[in-house]
């Protein structure tokens, strides 16, 4: 039996739950990658993603730093982690 996690992705334009264990989940953040980038440029000074935070101030070049400096996987793990994750609900 699988388990199945239920949360609203903040990506979508229609906000509504969605029911996937987590391969599924990290398959459909994939598709958000430039609205992913936008969220923590838009929420955070710091680069979360590095074991060294880095802070940059101009927003360009902070998008371009999480594009290029991080893989699609990084980027899309942390995502997840933080911001699926915590609002997960399991259902058998």
């Amino acid at each position: 039996m699988s388990m199945h996690n239920r949360a609203v992705c903040i990506f979508c334009d229609r906000q509504r739950s969605l029911y996937a264990d987590k391969p599924q989940w990290l398959r459909h953040l994939y598709t958000h990658r430039e609205a992913m980038i936008a969220y923590v440029v838009d929420h955070y000074e710091k680069c979360p993603l590095g074991a060294y935070p880095k802070q940059i101030r101009d927003k360009v070049e902070y998008a371009g730093h999480l594009r290029w400096g991080h893989t699609k996987r990084e980027l899309t793990e942390w995502v997840y982690h933080n911001l699926i994750e915590n609002q997960v609900v399991t259902y058998p």
